[in-house]
């Protein structure tokens, strides 16, 4: 496969993938997303054509990861979760 083909087949449809599976506050699909983002950069890598693909991949990859998506780990306090400081109700 040249490296059309392989942006075709592999990249786009990862990329779009990934970012849809980062939408949200799951950890199960950030992981799945984060596994789809790698293994869609080894496949560049491997694929005999433009280093420049791979390292685009990666820098793609490494941005949605180092933006936090997906991840949980704070707590993010919902708009209902905040309601108590405008009533007028005691604690």
């Amino acid at each position: 496969m040249d490296t059309l083909q392989t942006w075709i087949v592999v990249g786009v449809p990862a990329l779009l993938l990934a970012w849809s599976l980062l939408v949200g506050r799951s950890n199960l699909r950030a992981w799945l997303a984060y596994a789809t983002l790698m293994v869609a950069t080894i496949t560049f890598v491997v694929v005999p054509g433009d280093p420049l693909s791979a390292a685009a991949m990666g820098l793609v990859s490494f941005l949605l990861v180092a933006s936090g998506r997906g991840q949980n780990d704070d707590h993010y306090a919902e708009h209902h979760e905040n309601r108590r400081r405008f009533t007028v109700a005691k604690r």
